[in-house]
Parts: structure tokens; C-alpha cells; sequence
């Protein structure tokens, strides 16, 4: 029992001793610490903006929602669309616009929408009060239905699509009962 109180006294010594070149500690320096230092509030004014390059005219789509920097090679008579006169039913691939499977995130250039998305149902382009581009790509159908908006080529909000009407629920025709006939004999 006196061996460990021995060592224990002298460890706290030599650590007394470490802290000041005297041998005594300094406690007029000494501070606690308070909640504001150990819990200090994080500001997000502080972090940097990520600086976008500019938007070339490569990167916008045109009012058929194609890609300018992309080749639509002619198609055939027999492959026009049903849905809109005019467009030739192409791929992405057959107009020259590599397909990327991931997924869609604010400030990606129309273009990179159209890599992602697809070509879409409706396009609707023109300016707000600002006099900015602005672009609406709306996509019904595919793996990412959704309206798109964008403001000067990049992408500033996403909605959900109006969804396609539910068919009509077939109803059911309910067996009427019929009466068990009943046998007459008629005797005579």
C-alpha cells in the first residue's frame, strides 16, 4: 500500500513538474474549458462556393430537345414518330449523344440532362425577366419522368411529372340468382 501511494506522488510530481520550466504550474494561463469553445457552431458562410465554368453553346439543347454539338443522322421515312410529326425517331446513340446511366443533380448542363435523361416529350424554351435563357424539358415516360427547369444552361429545379391518367378500372357484373325451376307433373 505504501509502495503505490510512493509511485503514485511521485507521477503526479514529475507531471507537475513537466508543465513549467520553474517547477511550478502556471494556473494564471490556465483556462477551462467553456461550451463555446468545445461546441463552437459551424458555419456554412465559410465554405467556399464551387465556381461553374460557363455554359457553351454546345451544352444547350435546341427546340426539339437535341444537343447542338450532336449529329442526328436522317432518318428513314417508316421511322417517324407517332407522337410528333416531323422529329425522326432516334436513340441516343444514333444521334451521337453518348448515354450515361447516372443519376440527375442541380447545375448540370441541359445537355448533360438530355445524356442522362433522354431525349424528352416537350421543350419549351425562352427568357425570364432577367432576359436569361431559360429552358422547361418535360419527360413523361422513360427511367427519370420529371419536368426539368433551367436558367442559363444549368439545371435549377426539378418537379415530378404530371402523371398519365389511371385506366379505367373494369367493373364487375354481378351473377344474378337464378330461381331453381320447379317441376310440374300434371297428372290425368
Amino acid at each position: 500500500m505504501r509502495i503505490a501511494a510512493r509511485i503514485l506522488i511521485l507521477g503526479a510530481a514529475v507531471g507537475l513538474g513537466g508543465c513549467s520550466s520553474t517547477g511550478f504550474a502556471d494556473l494564471d494561463s490556465f483556462q477551462a474549458p467553456t461550451p463555446e469553445r468545445l461546441f463552437r457552431p459551424l458555419s456554412v458562410t465559410g465554405v467556399k462556393e464551387k465556381v461553374l465554368p460557363p455554359v457553351t453553346p454546345d451544352e444547350l439543347v435546341d427546340a426539339s430537345g437535341r444537343c447542338a454539338g450532336a449529329f442526328v443522322p436522317p432518318a428513314p421515312d417508316a421511322g417517324q414518330s407517332e407522337g410528333a410529326p416531323g422529329q425522326p425517331d432516334t436513340s441516343l446513340q444514333q444521334a451521337g449523344v453518348p448515354v450515361i446511366p447516372t443519376a440527375v443533380a442541380l447545375d448540370m448542363t441541359e445537355c448533360d440532362v438530355v445524356k442522362r435523361a433522354g431525349f424528352p416529350e416537350r421543350v419549351e424554351i425562352g427568357a425570364n425577366e432577367r432576359n436569361e435563357r431559360t429552358a422547361r424539358l418535360t419527360y413523361i415516360n422513360g427511367q427519370r419522368p420529371g419536368i426539368y427547369s433551367f436558367v442559363e444552361g444549368r439545371l435549377k429545379s426539378m418537379e415530378r411529372a404530371p402523371e398519365p391518367p389511371a385506366p379505367p378500372k373494369p367493373t364487375k357484373k354481378k351473377p344474378t340468382r337464378q330461381k331453381p325451376r320447379q317441376a310440374t307433373v300434371q297428372v290425368q
